[in-house]
């Protein structure tokens, strides 16, 4: 059995198998042994009735025709194998039937994964920036604590800007009532977005007791087109005026904050200081590694295939469905929402799916390169690591495979940070650590996949349409 690869320009790869009769008959032999223990045939227990019998019973075409399947899936399995090729989807076969006593030929056409063509990318060198923290951002997470700890008191006086009001609010545009509120508590705040844009600045000024009536324009961005741009008649009617008592900043308040395990204001400040240099520290490793990545990936040459793309696209859609199920939704009732065709919602993941692709494939090509690899041992450490955090995963094969992934990719961005930088000063020389810190991020990206995809999640429920009569606002924050 003679197989011709040839690899084309589109990322696709052709498989011409020529195969004569001589193989045919030995292959039919096997087909024969195979099939005669799956048919039942009067007289014989199975697996011991003649062939000429079960080519009555089956046809004789059949088994040669099935011995010719085994041969072409052989034949197919070999090429992949001999020439290192990965396939995106099923070949497609281009054949004629045989013919008895005949040479058989017939060619498949199959995608395949074309690698990235790299740079010489250890030639690249990017600059580390060093972290460092201001008295004013410790200052202004100190306050955010000292908001946490801080208590609401009723007052006698004319409500303002970040006081909290419990109110009746009723509101009507047109004929139709949007909101009927009931002792409901809100901030006000001048910087409300959304059906409720520009309400606030008539709020402020009342004391409890107070009704007011007042109108207002709806925003004409609103997400629900029939109510956007449209005149909005509130009735308010304020009970309660409340303004928000601050903690003292002193050494209860330390103690109180940290459960007592620090004892001074100063300590706090310490502790703040350093884990906001540490998160620094962090965001500026992860731009790091992005810009050395996406360096690398903008001067690669790449051959993609549009079926690893539409891969792609579903896997996208897939993660985005369990972020939507999180919160109740299925993925038809999101596009209802975004006015959106799965069509549409398709093309506009396509560019984001491409960057992954092309991510991946640039990734995977600086592993091969560097042999990067991950052993047993790490993906056990993966699977307790997410026992440890309560998230016990099934140790099927798929999801070995996409830890295995994951992890070598995070395990090859760090070493691509190693060779395009000056050593980083504050790396722990235990490599204990260092293992510790990768099998985080492993972790990281094979929890929530590409940051693109819980992004998206985020704008959910924004751009669900605004409540109706039948669908009742029931809480304005």
């Amino acid at each position: 059995m003679k197989v011709s690869v040839e690899k084309m320009p589109n990322s696709e790869a052709v498989l011409n198998v020529d195969i004569t009769w001589d193989e045919m008959e030995k292959a039919s032999d096997k087909a024969y042994r195979k099939l005669v223990k799956q048919v039942d045939i009067q007289g014989f227990r199975r697996g011991r009735a003649p062939r000429t019998l079960l080519e009555r019973r089956i046809g004789k075409e059949y088994i040669y025709q099935e011995g010719l399947d085994d041969l072409i899936s052989e034949a197919y399995r070999n090429a992949l194998q001999e020439h290192d090729l990965t396939p995106i989807t099923q070949p497609t076969l281009d054949a004629s039937g045989f013919e008895m006593g005949q040479d058989y030929h017939c060619s498949m056409t199959v995608p395949i994964v074309t690698p990235a063509t790299l740079p010489d990318y250890k030639s690249f060198h990017f600059e580390r920036e060093d972290a460092a923290v201001t008295s004013e951002e410790v200052e202004k997470e100190l306050e955010s604590f000292q908001n946490q700890l801080s208590e609401w008191q009723a007052v006698e006086r004319e409500a303002a800007y970040n006081d909290r009001i419990k109110a009746d609010l009723k509101l009507i545009s047109g004929e139709q009532q949007i909101s009927d509120l009931k002792d409901n508590t809100f901030e006000l705040t001048d910087e409300r977005h959304g059906l409720f844009s520009g309400m606030d600045e008539y709020l402020v000024g009342m004391k409890a007791g107070e009704s007011k009536q007042f109108t207002t324009t709806i925003p004409e961005d609103y997400s629900n087109e029939k109510l956007a741009g449209k005149e909005a008649n509130y009735e308010v009617t304020v009970h309660v005026v409340e303004t928000k008592q601050l903690p003292e900043l002193n050494d209860e308040f330390a103690k109180k904050i940290s459960e007592d395990q620090l004892e001074s204001l100063e300590e706090v400040r310490k502790v703040i200081s350093d884990n906001i240099l540490q998160r620094k520290k962090n965001s500026l490793a992860e731009n790091l590694r992005d810009q050395v990545l996406n360096e690398i990936i903008e001067k690669s040459e790449f051959s993609i295939h549009p079926s690893l793309v539409d891969e792609e696209i579903h896997e996208m859609e897939h993660q985005f469905g369990h972020v939507l199920e999180q919160q109740h939704l299925s993925l038809d009732q999101y596009l209802a929402m975004t006015r959106k065709s799965h069509e549409e919602y398709h093309e506009e993941l396509h560019p984001d799916a491409e960057k992954r692709v092309k991510r991946q494939l640039v990734l995977e090509e600086i592993a091969r390169q560097e042999n990067i690899t991950v052993t047993a041992e790490e993906i056990e450490s993966l699977f307790n690591a997410y026992e440890q955090m309560g998230q016990p995963l099934p140790r099927s094969e798929e999801q070995i495979r996409a830890l295995m992934l994951s992890y070598r990719r995070e395990k090859t961005l760090s070493r691509l940070v190693e060779l395009t930088t000056d050593p980083d000063p504050d790396a722990e020389s235990d490599e204990a650590v260092e293992e510790t810190d990768a099998i985080a991020n492993a972790e990281a990206a094979a929890l929530v996949g590409d940051s693109e995809v819980v992004d998206a999640a985020t704008d959910v429920e924004a751009s669900a349409p605004a409540a109706t009569e039948d669908q009742p606002t029931e809480t304005v924050e």
